[in-house]
């Protein structure tokens, strides 16, 4: 039976075998089962046991790229124990940010995900399921009994860990955050034919200001996702300088990026601009909805400092 351990290392646990045969935590994993079938269906991955088939990080890394646009860097499959534990790490660390999720409450680790701990990998899966929405309501108050050891003792106990909690409410809760649509979210879905005016009309707005220190851009979704730009045009528009330790200039590595564009979302929410609908994961992806939604967001408070043309103004002030 597949074991984990408490975050001090003093305990192991067990899941207790009433609760591998309780029909509410087969329904469960059943349903997180198809759930990540369907969302991985385009890439051909069949995930037939959850605690075997998520444990080398493959398909969890599978998952979080497809559903929070992530980027893994090492995508090889690990072989060796040791390549297993680093690429679950990688990958946790992804899930963790995206989920925001407390220190404290996370409910999972890289040793017990590799290990097969069945407790572990359904509070994972549950947070990722409430977190990007899952078109199905999971089952309610879903408890499993464990077993746990004490290492220098060998005494037992059982305990019970709370899984799931009202699964009705949480679903409400996530469309409720799904209807707090933006004008980006319009202009995507109902008016295509203007994208590229205002892809334009922002791209002039940025060159205008990058000029002034002989930078430019002609991709906005290749020439932002390093966050160097961003930072470049935060500065420039604030008035002051950002200290060259603080970022990378020419940043290769995926943390690199993050690090500059969530600093310029830092620098941004300084100079008392909303925090638009994205995350830095989203724009590092290049995902265009996210790159045109901080470029705007940088526009409506900064626009009195460029000159552009009245017609791509007009187009700005239209959306």
């Amino acid at each position: 039976m597949e074991t984990g351990m408490d975050d001090s290392g003093d305990y192991k646990r067990q899941v207790a075998n009433e609760s591998l045969k309780d029909p509410q935590v087969q329904a469960l994993s059943q349903q997180l089962k198809e759930w990540i079938n369907d969302v991985l269906t385009d890439d051909h991955i069949v995930v037939k046991n959850l605690c075997e088939d998520l444990s080398d990080g493959q398909v969890l890394s599978a998952l979080i790229e497809k559903l929070g646009e992530a980027k893994i860097e090492h995508k090889e499959v690990a072989q060796s124990i040791a390549s297993q534990k680093a690429k679950l790490t990688e990958v946790l660390d992804q899930i963790n940010h995206h989920l925001k999720v407390s220190d404290d409450g996370i409910k999972w680790s890289v040793e017990n995900i590799h290990n097969k701990y069945l407790v572990s990998v359904l509070h994972l899966l549950v947070a990722l399921a409430r977190h990007f929405g899952i078109p199905r309501r999971l089952p309610s108050f879903v408890k499993i009994q464990v077993i746990q050891i004490t290492k220098s003792t060998e005494q037992t106990e059982t305990i019970t860990e709370q899984i799931t909690g009202d699964e009705e409410r949480e679903q409400y809760n996530y469309f409720q955050r799904q209807q707090e649509r933006d004008v980006f979210d319009t202009l995507f879905d109902s008016a295509p034919d203007k994208l590229n005016a205002v892809k334009g009309s922002l791209m002039a707005f940025a060159n205008k200001q990058l000029s002034q220190i002989n930078r430019g851009c002609s991709n906005i979704e290749e020439d932002f996702s390093n966050g160097v730009n961003l930072v470049m045009m935060m500065s420039l528009a604030e008035g002051y300088y950002v200290p060259m330790y603080s970022f990378f200039m020419e940043p290769e590595a995926y943390d690199h990026k993050l690090i500059n564009v969530s600093l310029a979302l830092s620098l941004m929410e300084e100079a008392g601009i909303p925090r638009p609908k994205c995350t830095a994961e989203s724009i590092i992806s290049k995902d265009l909805k996210s790159t045109l939604r901080v470029l705007y967001a940088i526009y409506s408070k900064y626009k009195h400092l460029a000159k552009i043309n009245i017609y791509k103004y007009n187009v700005l002030c239209a959306i």
